[in-house]
């Protein structure tokens, strides 16, 4: 048998066209189910470099850092830079253009191979814009194979320079893999059990697949010794493992936790079997001329898949690909990874085998900044022009009355385009979020200390109001300014999003549970002359209500002397209301709904019992609704998702909300 040390591993190709095949077969014909292909993708890719590294250490040749990320620039870069381009023109040309903004932003991401971090910071933030999911999703697993690629080969050549040519430098290797790779395992356990949204997309967490293979090739040469009758049975439970992990385990929400184990042992299982062609063993099978071909196509066939499926989707006006349509997905992205194959990749890699490699990486790096310009260039108009758009209904009141027109009787005058203009109306937020002083809505320990954000209106000022209460309170924010400014009042905002201001020790989220607990010592070491909140929630599938654990809240700053002022919850609707009005824009009506529908005939804060007498209650049910909830008042786009206004709106029912306050809180007025 050749030399472990030596060989090639041949059926490393064919597990990887593997791992990136089924990776789009359940993209495609899954029903929503994850394979195990990117597990068995990272664990490879951990694999296959941490031996070559090795190899080269071994055989005592210098480790060339610009030659290996040379290599890896020119085989990852020019494809997919051509499918970034080439989705950078879907989205233009197909997808709505309230997703432009946000695509651009991943396209860039995608570019520099951060991909995933921007998916956390932005697709899963709390009430992240829109349910369509973004056509360079599926890069965030390449991000993490870059960033493994770029910091993994300085970490070796460290360890290399620390241990020197003595033997015990593999050891030295082989404790700082597994050191990381077991703390990872372990980071992967705590966050998935909390967030598995995140925990999906996080580099630490994913790390232990990428150092598990790691790990198998610093031990590669001492257990690769399976005898041959062996290396068939445990080389088609290797394949087996990955190929039925994705229709017995729950991949997008139990991996890349303990579960993930199964496609990575099976992975190992194959490799660990390598060695002389079998008979019967599953190196056959992946080297079949069919898998073979199937393997040389695999990376750009995973890089094309997406997006197409995700622009069919969207001229088909589909929320899923049935099997005809995935059909039709599969063979457009067959036919463009071969042709991306054999007349992008392949000519550049032959080439540059040829050419001086000096210029390869200032190529390849200038290729994607002019990719990112590009990009960041039609991001930067989308953002001036929603700038532009959100000043319009401050600067002409007379053509955007908003919720005057259901609170005043203003006439909103006709052929006026609404303000914001629904494909940047998510991005009409409260100012306080561009401050940073929400804390995020996670459930991680980090995210339960108390953040208070800089006053506003009279610093000053001997009234203090304190805003908390999650997001539905602070919708309010820009309107309370205002009043804040013109009364003179210090306005300051302590909040945490998705966290109303409650004591319920019930709730799933338990830093929303420690954060109100340390929320409410601070709110009664203040002492502030009242709290705003949110008051009611609203639902569709059952009435409006009162939530116990927010009545306990009032009743123990009713016993420290701060009065509440709570304020009616705004309508919930069953669409994403700018998504809604850009596939309606003639018929804008039919994205509202019947008033009974979301709100009950009075506030339930009338029969609550045990309502602390300071308890303030705001019906503001009226600027949103009279006998329907529309998505467009007086011009103005009303809500920015499918249950938060838009702060262009808010700013219209200053009027009503001032009145509200003056009626029932009028000690906060002094003049």
């Amino acid at each position: 048998m050749p030399s472990p040390t030596a060989r090639r591993i041949d059926e490393i190709e064919g597990l990887r066209g593997l791992a990136l095949t089924l990776v789009v077969l359940f993209h495609l014909f899954g029903m929503g189910r994850v394979s195990g292909g990117v597990d068995v993708f990272l664990f490879v890719s951990g694999f296959l470099l941490t031996l070559t590294m090795l190899r080269s250490w071994s055989t005592g040749r210098p480790q060339n850092l610009r030659r290996r990320y040379t290599r890896i620039i020119l085989r990852l870069t020019p494809a997919a830079l051509l499918v970034l381009a080439a989705t950078a023109v879907l989205t233009l040309a197909i997808l709505p253009p309230s997703t432009w903004s946000q695509t651009a932003r991943e396209i860039t991401a995608a570019a520099f191979y951060y991909e995933n971090w921007e998916l956390i910071g932005s697709q899963l933030a709390y009430g992240a814009a829109g349910p369509s999911t973004s056509p360079v999703q599926h890069f965030w697993s390449l991000s993490v194979q870059g960033q493994f690629f770029l910091v993994w080969p300085l970490i070796m050549v460290a360890l290399f320079a620390v241990g020197g040519r003595r033997a015990r430098t593999k050891h030295l290797v082989a404790v700082v893999v597994a050191s990381a790779t077991v703390a990872s395992f372990i980071y992967a356990i705590s966050l998935n059990a909390t967030e598995p949204a995140v925990a999906y997309f996080d580099s630490f967490t994913r790390f232990w697949e990428i150092g598990a293979g790691a790990l198998l090739a610093v031990v590669f040469n001492r257990v690769n010794r399976v005898g041959d009758a062996w290396r068939v049975v445990l080389g088609w439970m290797g394949a087996t493992l990955i190929i039925a992990s994705g229709f017995v385990l729950d991949g997008a929400k139990q991996f890349p936790g303990p579960a993930a184990l199964v496609p990575v042992v099976g992975a190992a299982l194959i490799i660990l079997c390598s060695g002389e062609p079998t008979r019967l063993g599953v190196d056959r099978a992946l080297a079949t001329p069919p898998m073979r071909w199937l393997a040389r196509i695999s990376y750009p066939l995973y890089l094309w898949h997406w997006p197409i499926l995700i622009g069919y989707l969207a001229v088909r006006d589909y929320d899923h690909v049935g099997v005809l349509g995935g059909a039709f997905v599969l063979v457009a992205a067959v036919v463009l990874a071969w042709l991306t194959q054999r007349f992008v990749s392949e000519p550049i890699l032959e080439r540059a085998s040829r050419a001086p490699r000096k210029h390869h990486p200032i190529l390849a790096v200038a290729a994607a900044a002019a990719l990112t310009v590009v990009v960041s260039s039609g991001a930067t108009a989308a953002e001036q022009s929603r700038s532009e758009t959100l000043s319009s209904v401050a600067d002409e009141a007379s053509q955007y009355p908003g919720a005057l027109v259901l609170t005043e009787g203003s006439v909103a005058p006709k052929g006026v385009e609404p303000a914001p203009d629904a494909s940047i109306a998510f991005d009409d937020l409260p100012a306080v979020y561009s401050e940073k002083c929400i804390q995020n809505y996670r459930d991680q320990p980090q995210y339960a200390v108390v953040q208070t954000c800089e006053p506003r209106g009279d610093a000053d000022s001997d009234i203090e109001i304190v805003m908390s209460g999650g997001s539905h309170t602070q919708q309010w924010a820009d309107a309370m300014t205002i009043l804040a400014e013109r009364h003179h009042w210090r306005l300051t905002i302590i909040d945490k999003d998705g966290c109303r201001l409650s004591l319920d020790e019930h709730n799933p989220n338990a830093s929303c549970v420690a954060w109100n607990k340390a929320a409410m010592d601070e709110l009664i070491r203040i002492r502030p002359d009242a709290v705003f909140t949110v008051s009611t929630k609203t639902y569709l599938d059952k009435p409006e209500l009162v939530i116990p654990g927010q009545l306990t809240a009032w009743q123990t700053l009713d016993e420290a002397d701060v009065p509440v002022i709570g304020v009616r919850d705004t309508p919930r609707f069953p669409w994403r209301i700018p998504e809604c009005l850009e596939e309606r824009p003639d018929a804008p009506a039919e994205c509202g709904l019947d008033r009974a529908r979301v709100y009950a005939e009075t506030s339930p804060i009338l029969s609550v019992d045990r309502l602390p007498d300071s308890f303030i209650e705001l019906d503001v049910a009226d600027g949103f609704c009279d006998g329907r909830c529309e998505p467009v008042v007086g011009n103005v786009t009303a809500y920015r998702d499918d249950d938060h206004m838009t702060a262009s709106y808010s700013t219209t029912l200053v009027p009503l909300l001032e009145d509200e306050l003056k009626a029932s809180a009028g000690y906060l007025f002094r003049e």
